[in-house]
């Protein structure tokens, strides 16, 4: 099934693609709010991301830029006010493909169709599914189990990182040490908190991070990224 996300300020072009592009094998998505893609993203894999390549919100390319640093699937950008030099500057901070404002429906529906299926099966050839949770500068490769905080990557136990995998997952909640446990360890809660304790202590160490809050007596909350 792959999963698709438009962002554009016009809600009818979000409306006609979506109900255009979308089938029994094709789910799609849309926000006309910056911030409101940028969660979505964080929480869920996509195949294809529309894009209206001047938001207001970001200057130019910077949306674009973003999202490729979040995850490398393929970015169909589009632009009523693009000029060649846009278009380039575009496709060089990571668009795969652009398309002017007013475009082709079908040209429209064909492009993403054919970014889709290389993106698919280039997955399939590899092996791999690309999916990466972020938080922050913080960055996690699921597929890989590989963590980067900005460009430097950190080594983590298996521990450690289904340990930060959950917080991230379940962030801007109070976990209790019962859940963690419970989750990470996949054992009977003895109450006994000394070993998550070790486990949070390395983790903060080595990612270094702010947004691991101790809860006292209770567990932790990780702070959602603004």
């Amino acid at each position: 099934m792959n999963h698709v996300l438009i962002i554009d300020k016009d809600l009818l072009i979000c409306k006609e693609i979506k109900y255009s592009l979308q089938d029994d094998m094709t789910d799609v998505y849309y926000t006309q709010s910056v911030e409101e893609a940028i969660h979505m993203l964080q929480k869920e894999s996509y195949s294809l991301v529309i894009m209206d390549a001047c938001l207001s919100q970001y200057g130019g390319t910077a949306l674009i830029q973003q999202i490729r640093q979040m995850n490398p699937l393929p970015i169909l950008a589009l632009s009523e006010t693009a000029s060649t030099a846009d278009k380039v500057a575009a496709l060089k901070c990571g668009a795969d493909d652009f398309l002017n404002k007013p475009y082709d429906l079908e040209e429209c529906l064909a492009r993403a169709q054919a970014l889709m299926r290389r993106y698919t099966q280039l997955n399939h050839i590899t092996g791999r599914n690309y999916a990466l949770v972020s938080h922050g500068n913080l960055m996690l490769d699921t597929a890989r189990r590989q963590v980067t905080v900005g460009n430097e990557k950190v080594i983590l136990t298996k521990k450690e990182y289904d340990l930060l995998l959950y917080f991230i997952k379940n962030s801007n909640r109070v976990l209790t040490f019962e859940q963690i446990y419970n989750a990470v360890w996949h054992e009977e809660y003895l109450k006994d908190n000394s070993t998550i304790f070790y486990h949070v202590g390395n983790l903060r160490k080595k990612i270094n991070v702010d947004w691991i809050e101790s809860v006292y007596g209770i567990g932790y909350r990780i702070h959602g990224i603004n």
